[in-house]
Formats: structure tokens, sequence, C-alpha cells
């Protein structure tokens, strides 16, 4: 395992023009990505509030059929817990307190040594600058 992928990059391949970049990546880096729970959960929650149609079927479909089977997750645990600690306790000192959701997924790359890719660079920014999250941007990179 090397890249721990956000929601956002996951969803990529769903989208009626998805990212050229982000799909030469994908497949390119298969075998080396994991998805956290927590950001399965983002995207599952994101398509049941849906309102029901061909659109939240699909990405359904999409999330049942090719996401699950293809990848590994990877749950929050004690080591994240203790880290998303240290960041919370950290930010809120500073003043730039995080949504937890953002501070869970920065822990469970922190905890595992992996690569977070994310297009949202600036929602973890202030977590790379203040802890040893390395961030990958493959709609740019």
């Amino acid at each position: 395992m090397k890249y721990l992928l956000d929601s956002n990059i996951v969803s990529e391949p769903s989208k009626p023009v998805p990212n050229e970049k982000v799909l030469v990546k994908l497949s390119a880096n298969r075998k080396d990505c994991v998805i956290s729970t927590v950001s399965f959960f983002e995207m599952l929650h994101g398509v049941l509030i849906l309102p029901d149609g061909r659109r939240k079927q699909r990405l359904l479909t999409y999330l049942n059929e090719t996401v699950e089977p293809f990848y590994k997750f990877l749950s929050y645990d004690l080591n994240a817990s203790k880290v998303q600690a240290e960041i919370t306790a950290k930010l809120e000192a500073i003043g730039r307190p995080t949504p937890y959701a953002d501070t869970q997924i920065a822990s469970i790359a922190i905890a595992n040594d992996l690569i977070l890719v994310t297009r949202n660079v600036k929602d973890f920014a202030i977590i790379k600058d203040n802890f040893n999250l390395q961030i990958e941007n493959w709609f740019e990179d």
C-alpha cells in the first residue's frame, strides 16, 4: 500500500466526463491504493441522500460493483485515533479547528505511512504544515 484515496478521487471514474489524469494514475497505481472506511461512508452517504432515480442507482452500482470489490479498505483504528487526537489538540490550540472527517482521514494516512491523494489539498494543508502528512493531487500531478 502506498496511497490513501480521498472520496473525490474514488468517485472520479463514475463521472460522465472523468479527469483523464486521475484515470491514468488510478490504473497505474491500483494495487498500491486503499480507501478509508471514512471516505467510503462519505461517498455512500452522499449517494443515499440523493433523490431516487437513475443517477442514484448508477452511483450505488458503482460503489457496490466497482469500488467495494476492487479496493482494499482501511478502518479507523487505535493508532489513527492517537494521531487524530494529537492533530485535533494542536489545531485547536492554534485556533485552526478542522472538520472531524478530514482529521480522521489524515490520521489514517499518517498512522499507516500513506500518501493521501485528494483534490482538496487546501482542506488538508494545515494538517500537512503541522504534521507528517504527505499529499498528492492527481488532478494536477
